[in-house]
């Protein structure tokens, strides 16, 4: 072992023992506030369990700090003399107090990932650590005061590893022009657009890492919302950010854009061109309307007791105009309802010869005409209420209601396309999921009992605050701890939610950043829904228009956020450190053949050229364990859509699995659309003619081919 090898090894032990030692201080404070004896006050469990929800904070941090602790270390010129930086995922001090390893996202840290030669920032070497376990492996150096050093090399290096079921260490291979984009500021649509394997997905999720670390005050309590293609990529990264110590983090698929609906089946390219045009706002607001049927004659109903009431076109007319115009369909129901009622109670008062000016007449009145099923039935009729589910089960089911909402926007022939998409796949597929969310989004809540319970809930949830907020002033402690956050938690003694907990199963949850990768994948509609989920203009877009594949995808960033004109910041990358050259080289070609147009991409690795085999389909299983051998890592076999279930049943053996959980076998069977992000050592490609045809200019057969760090199959089967 070398001496440098050996001195980073000493570093990387001392580390961790400070590591450890911290570690066992939490877990003592924790023990000892939460078997202090209680004096039973309320003042006593606000202060036991901030105490406890802090020193918690702080062992969930260090936990998961404990993988690959120490990765880094930069030597700067200060006044003349070397000092030497380590960067790591959090930061540590000493007995004494001093600093002894930075946390990678402190303003001091920068250096390891802005330097360059050009602008070294006066660090003069950049030592990358590797670690397996707590034991050094080996160390990458970087002179930036030798003008001639490749900064690339060492990034390259880093994918030389055999690939892990997760993805793995990422935080030291940001280069400078990514961590400029992950330091960009909050109030931004930041877009980063690159070709496969250029760090977009090491960029987002860094750069949700350090907003909530430089803006914690402000997202703490709106948490980070990311947006990923497909539940095996979300398998894939959901070990990143919980190691960096990030934990208010929701992350989900579009499919997985409306609460309780997990949808992962897709509509053909036709029907999902049509359920991701944003002419379904209209579409839906022109069932609603349909759904609101006031007679334009005078309406008699016969009651229960044998009389009748009646109201008069002029009187229905006048509830509808006491709607509001820009209400919802269920927020537009009450007042109507409530102006109708009150016409039949004054109806009713004249005709029993009541005085119709006395509250108690007019409340027992209003009590009998709502306790009487005619009277709801009629007023029903007239203002439906409906869910989301209900509203859009019945657009894709019923001609008619159909033909009626879609009158002058969609053409015959699309709504029967619709129409037999649905009867294909009876489930929600993943483009309804923004129909649901459009759908409830215009109807809005209908509840009232639950709407009662709500204010009430709000109301103990501000008297809750207002006393955690003296509580925490006078302990002094309130410039740690968050009152709102300790009121969520007072507020509920046995299910303490986090923010990612709430806001799953909370619609109208706005996040303070949102982060989508694969962005390209997203419709129209689907964009329109994710633009509620922001309470700022506030979002990190990663995607690579060459690999669009869905029918309404996104063809251009500016038509994407044409609202947010002027508060956008593209930035392109363009050097690949996944893929070889002669990968890229056959990608783009393949590419081309079916009609797409190639990224610009600079491959930095030279590697094999890809094989190209005939194969019978019972030898298949043979052919790619066989090419596999005895290599370490981690391999795919990408099939077309069609036949993923018939590929997954040939496929013989405990090394092969499919679908969300395939990444924690040897060899996952997926499609292109579910390889998006993703990377392994060897892939498989089956029947590239038949993947380069189910999409639009070929793009699944560049996803598909563009997966392999290091060797590409383009398997013909015979």
């Amino acid at each position: 072992m070398s001496d440098a090898l050996e001195s980073e090894q000493r570093n990387v032990t001392a580390f961790y023992e400070l590591l450890d030692s911290y570690t066992e201080h939490v877990i003592e404070r924790i023990d000892k506030t939460a078997s202090a004896p209680s004096t039973g006050t309320g003042q006593d469990t606000v202060e036991r369990q901030a105490e406890i929800d802090h020193w918690s904070t702080q062992l969930r941090s260090a936990r998961a700090a404990a993988d690959r602790l120490a990765f880094g270390r930069v030597d700067l010129d200060v006044n003349g003399h070397t000092e030497i930086r380590h960067i790591g995922r959090m930061g540590l001090r000493d007995s004494e107090g001093n600093p002894v390893l930075l946390d990678w996202r402190a303003p001091t840290a920068a250096g390891f990932y802005q330097a360059t030669a050009l602008q070294p920032m006066g660090v003069s070497l950049r030592r990358r650590i590797i670690t397996r376990g707590r034991t050094v492996t080996h160390i990458d150096d970087e002179d930036l005061l030798d003008p001639v050093h490749d900064v690339t090399d060492a990034a390259a290096a880093s994918v030389e590893a055999p690939r892990e079921g997760r993805m793995g260490d990422i935080v030291a291979t940001i280069a400078a022009d990514q961590d400029s984009i992950v330091r960009s500021p909050l109030s931004q649509i930041t877009i980063v657009e690159g070709g496969p394997g250029t760090g977009k997905t090491v960029v987002a999720l860094h750069r949700a890492a350090w907003l909530l670390y430089t803006y914690r005050d402000q997202l703490a309590r709106d948490g980070v919302l990311i947006v990923g293609p497909s539940g095996a990529f979300l398998h894939y990264i959901d070990q990143v950010l919980p190691s960096l110590g990030e934990t208010d983090v929701v992350l989900l698929t579009p499919g997985q854009l409306y609460p309780a609906v997990n949808a992962t089946q897709y509509d053909d390219a036709a029907a999902s061109a049509i359920k991701g045009s944003t002419r379904m706002i209209q579409v839906i607001a022109a069932a609603l309307d349909s759904m609101i049927r006031i007679p334009s004659t005078d309406v008699t109903i016969d009651l229960e007791d044998g009389s009748s009431v009646r109201i008069t076109a002029k009187q229905l007319a006048e509830a509808r105009r006491q709607v509001p115009k820009d209400a919802s369909f269920h927020e537009g129901r009450e007042p109507f309802l409530e102006k109708a009622l009150q016409h039949l109670c004054r109806f009713r008062a004249r005709q029993r010869g009541w005085d119709e000016r006395d509250a108690d007449i007019r409340a027992d009145v209003l009590a009998d005409l709502t306790g009487d099923r005619h009277v709801r039935r009629v007023l029903n009729l007239m203002w439906m209420p409906s869910g989301p589910e209900r509203l859009i089960s019945r657009l894709l089911e019923d001609p008619a209601f159909l033909a009626v909402a879609a009158k002058g926007i969609l053409s015959r022939d699309e709504q029967r396309t619709l129409l037999a998409a649905r009867l294909e796949r009876p489930n929600w597929t993943v483009d309804d999921a923004a129909l649901l969310d459009e759908a409830a989004e215009q109807l809005g809540p209908w509840d009232p009992e639950a709407r009662m319970v709500e204010a009430q809930a709000k109301r103990e949830r501000a008297a809750e605050v207002e006393h955690a907020s003296q509580s925490l002033s006078s302990l002094g402690m309130g410039a740690w701890i968050s009152a709102d956050r300790l009121a969520d938690r007072s507020l509920s003694s046995t299910t303490r939610l986090s923010v990612a907990e709430r806001a799953l199963n909370d619609r109208t949850w706005t996040y303070g950043h949102v982060i989508v990768d694969e962005a390209q994948e997203l419709s129209p509609m689907a964009w329109h829904c994710l633009s509620r989920r922001t309470n700022r203009i506030s979002m990190t877009v990663v995607g690579d228009l060459q690999q669009t594949t869905h029918a309404a995808g996104v063809t251009s960033w500016d038509d994407v956020f044409t609202w947010a004109t002027g508060r956008t910041d593209l930035h392109t990358l363009t050097i690949t450190y996944r893929i070889t050259r002669q990968t890229a080289a056959k990608a783009a070609e393949l590419l081309a053949r079916f009609g797409g147009t190639p990224p610009v991409l600079h491959a930095v690795r030279d590697g094999e050229e890809p094989i190209k085999a005939d194969c019978g389909a019972s030898e298949l299983t043979s052919y790619v364990l066989t090419s596999i051998g005895d290599a370490e890592g981690r391999y795919a076999v990408i099939v077309p859509d069609a036949e993923r279930d018939a590929y997954a049943a040939l496929l013989d053996g405990p090394e092969f699995s499919a679908g969300e959980d395939a990444l924690d076998a040897t060899v996952a069977v997926l499609t292109a659309r579910e390889t998006k992000g993703l990377e392994f050592d060897i892939v498989f490609v089956i029947d590239p003619d038949a993947i380069g045809r189910q999409t639009v200019r070929g793009s699944d057969l560049y996803v598909a081919a563009t997966r392999a760090t290091h060797r590409l199959h383009l398997v013909t089967i015979s």
